[in-house]
């Protein structure tokens, strides 16, 4: 690990999707800057798309006037990842409904992405926050040597 590189990263972005994609490839690239191997960080991007997508598609209005908050801990062999939504959109109640361990229809073009968090996550919880959500996973770092 570089000792430059943060332990802690936080940052508020707006509800719009194109912020999706350099949020991630930034929550990666500190990932990868802490040894983590090409599988973990492929596994760590795509948790970390679905969740980010999730706050701006059903957690907010989704017109880039509210803001998402993200936290990342790295430490030691884990990665704790929050993301925090306004809760305008579809609401927490919506979240919390599901059984993100229940595989989804596969016959719906949607519904996938908490199964695939769950899946790929040593720990999911979610919880109401104020008015909003938030959702906690826990990443296994795997270090390249």
């Amino acid at each position: 690990m570089n000792a430059a590189v943060p332990g802690v990263v936080q940052i508020r972005f707006s509800t719009r999707l194109e912020m999706v994609r350099p949020l991630r490839k930034m929550l990666v690239a500190v990932l990868e800057a802490h040894g983590w191997d090409e599988e973990a960080l492929e596994d760590a991007a795509l948790v970390a798309t679905e969740l980010l997508q999730n706050a701006v598609e059903h957690g907010s209005r989704h017109d880039g006037r509210e803001d998402v908050t993200v936290r990342m801990v790295v430490q030691g062999d884990t990665c704790d990842l929050e993301v925090h939504d306004p809760g305008t959109g579809k609401g927490p109640t919506s979240l919390l409904a599901r059984d993100p361990a229940q595989p989804p229809d596969p016959a719906s073009d949607r519904g996938r992405g908490l199964f695939l968090v769950h899946r790929l996550s040593v720990s999911l919880e979610r919880a109401c926050e104020g008015a909003g959500a938030c959702v906690r996973v826990r990443l296994v770092v795997r270090r390249t040597g």
